[in-house]
């Protein structure tokens, strides 16, 4: 109701401007239609945002699954790190060869991503089968990449879009963190969680060390990595990572908007802000699997 009121405000708006250029007069008429239009999709954004914040009300994830806190230890960080790396290391290769053959250099396969994805968000509560696409480009890409960020549901549309300057192997896990969003899992570690399942699950060797080198940057950092820690490959995909943020990001412009991002998500009570991102190694730690890849549900979820 809300998209069609604003629709029909607009409608109104430029036919009354078309009207008055029609009679001659053009400048005053004209200014008035697009600042009308940015008036009301401005209006609208905010109804969205802030009708989003209301979602983070929603039961957290650990309330549907078989959420452990005691496996949150030191010794299973290590682990998931060796793992992280021993799975980046086995993939680097066929995936890379993946990225080289692949047209226009896009290794993303989407429809085994989707569906890798989709049972993840069913078997977490979702009952419905969210309509989800790939990404589409945005107007916004040039901002994107001045700030860092990696993906956003559009407002206007409800799809996702995904920054312009984003490298084959980061794009399979954004795709899916964004989606994640559209199917009502609002919250950063959730729509991390979500995507890294769904990589690990997809049979596609870019989807799966996608996932994998995100787990691994979430980590609690190390004082150092020996060079022998990563195959060839690994270290230059970290190389194109710091290149890639030297090259695009301003760092002005980007503390600036993640500040304005972290006091948005602790106005909605995620406490961490922005490390709310990062937590989903707890999750990955703390959720046992099934033999699908698939979380074990709680107690409750299976009455």
């Amino acid at each position: 109701m809300v998209i069609l009121a604003g629709a029909v405000v607009v409608i109104v708006k430029v036919w009354r401007n078309i009207e008055r250029m029609r009679r001659g007069r053009f400048g005053l008429p004209l200014l008035r239609m697009v600042f009308g239009i940015a008036g009301v999709a401005g209006l609208y954004a905010l109804w969205f945002y802030g009708g989003w914040g209301w979602d983070y009300d929603r039961a957290p994830l650990q309330t549907r699954v078989a959420y452990d806190r005691s496996r949150l230890t030191a010794a299973n960080v290590d682990a998931l790190r060796r793992r992280a790396v021993a799975e980046l290391n086995r993939l680097a290769r066929p995936a890379h060869a993946l990225n080289v053959d692949a047209p226009r250099g896009e290794a993303l396969a989407f429809e085994l991503l989707r569906n890798a994805w989709r049972p993840v968000v069913q078997r977490l509560g979702d009952r419905w089968t969210p309509a989800v696409g790939p990404a589409k480009a945005t107007l916004a890409g040039f901002f994107m990449d001045k700030n860092g960020t990696s993906g956003f549901t559009n407002p206007f549309t409800l799809e996702t879009q995904l920054a312009p300057d984003l490298l084959w192997f980061e794009r399979p896990f954004s795709q899916a963190h964004e989606w994640s969003h559209v199917a009502g899992f609002n919250r950063e570690d959730e729509a991390n969680y979500i995507a890294a399942l769904t990589c690990m699950r997809d049979s596609d060797a870019v989807a799966q060390y996608s996932g994998w080198l995100e787990i691994f940057l979430y980590l609690p950092s190390l004082p150092h990595y020996p060079h022998k820690m990563f195959v060839p490959e690994v270290w230059q995909d970290f190389a194109a990572l710091r290149q890639r943020n030297a090259r695009f990001v301003n760092i002005d412009f980007s503390r600036f908007s993640w500040r304005m991002y972290n006091n948005y998500l602790k106005s909605n009570r995620i406490a961490s802000g922005v490390r709310n991102y990062s937590e989903v190694t707890q999750l990955l730690i703390t959720i046992p699997l099934d033999r699908g890849g698939l979380p074990i549900p709680g107690k409750d979820t299976m009455r």
